[in-house]
């Protein structure tokens, strides 16, 4: 079978390989053609046994379409950031497209970010809030036709479309889980107040402890940094004021839980027999501490899924689009423990 003139395998080689059209080639190899059918097997296979790579980029500046979307992480790229990132990542490849990432401080730098994205003309951008501060805004004179998708934190624009977790449902899972397993008294150690995120779950913890009766003292619901230093020393504080202490903790995140596993070790407080602990959001951390930690399950998938429809849906709608889609509870050793004399001896699970 012949090649290029410079012997590298061409597009119409893998389609005769393939026994389909070069358009089809084409298709597949770009992430156009969805299906996972014989036909792209077919192609994929070809492809590989020719060693026939696709120029995406020469195919773009032809096409002028750049088949890069831009990602603003406003933060650092561990954490939530990081599964993003490595979600969004594997899903544009798998498409033939490719991601351009910029990681900023501030709301000056997330602007300059987005102009410099928008003058490389991407096919839209996703910025990611820092967990700590809300942005303030965002450009006001790009171009109408390219799509912005924030995930998480507090909407800034009428002219860009929101993703992310519903923080009041989380919350509520997280307390109807302690109120089944028979907690009574409840903590919280919150991150500060500085998002509208934070503050959405400080009122619905706050509402939900009163209707339910949990309604904690007030030297138990405290506001700070989320480290493990911090959570070790606020559970190590209460549980040594006096006879009275939580039997449940709520932490901000999974730094502020780990941290309150080590004070009840210390003290001798069993968990979860005698307290016990619950974070935001889910970690590999919170798989291989001991006891597990019971911890919120962000929709990663989902996000990035909506993000990237809401990049590729521009033009096809005039508003642009809020989506809160439900998170789920990781229940594990933290929280869950057999009843005595109940017959429901299943292990922890997933409840959404």
């Amino acid at each position: 079978m012949g090649h290029t003139a410079d012997n590298k395998p061409s597009i119409a080689n893998v389609a005769a390989l393939a026994g389909v059209s070069t358009a089809t080639v084409s298709r597949v190899l770009s992430g156009h053609r969805s299906k996972n059918d014989d036909i792209s097997r077919r192609v994929r296979t070809a492809a590989e046994k020719l060693n026939y790579s696709a120029n995406f980029a020469a195919s773009a500046l032809r096409s002028d379409r750049s088949r890069t979307v831009g990602l603003v992480l406003c933060g650092t790229s561990a954490g939530l950031d990081g599964s993003i990132l490595d979600l969004l990542s594997r899903r544009l490849t798998e498409q033939g497209r490719y991601l351009l990432v910029i990681s900023v401080r501030g709301d000056q730098e997330r602007e300059a970010a987005i102009r410099s994205m928008a003058a490389r003309q991407v096919e839209g951008i996703i910025v990611v809030p820092s967990p700590d501060d809300d942005p303030v805004g965002m450009p006001a004179d790009l171009p109408s036709e390219l799509p912005i998708v924030q995930v998480g934190g507090r909407p800034v624009s009428y002219h860009t479309s929101w993703v992310g977790m519903d923080q009041a449902a989380s919350m509520r899972l997280i307390i109807a889980h302690l109120a089944e397993q028979n907690a009574h008294a409840v903590a919280y150690l919150s991150r500060e107040l500085s998002t509208s995120a934070a503050s959405e779950l400080f009122t619905t913890f706050s509402t939900l402890t009163n209707t339910l009766g949990m309604t904690p003292q007030p030297d138990w619901v405290q506001f700070g940094p989320c480290s493990m230093q911090r959570g070790h020393d606020a559970v190590a504080t209460m549980l040594s004021a006096g006879n009275d202490h939580p039997d449940a903790i709520i932490c901000g995140d999974d730094s502020l839980a780990l941290g309150a596993l080590m004070a009840c070790n210390q003290l001798g407080f069993q968990v979860p027999d005698q307290i016990k602990v619950a974070a935001f959001v889910d970690s590999p951390a919170c798989l291989v501490s001991s006891p597990t930690l019971t911890a919120v399950k962000t929709p990663l998938e989902g996000i990035v899924q909506e993000a990237l429809r809401l990049v590729d849906a521009k033009g096809q709608s005039i508003l642009p689009s809020h989506v809160a889609l439900p998170p789920a509870l990781e229940c594990r050793e933290s929280t869950w423990s057999p009843r005595i004399g109940s017959s429901n001896m299943t292990s922890p699970g997933t409840f959404a």
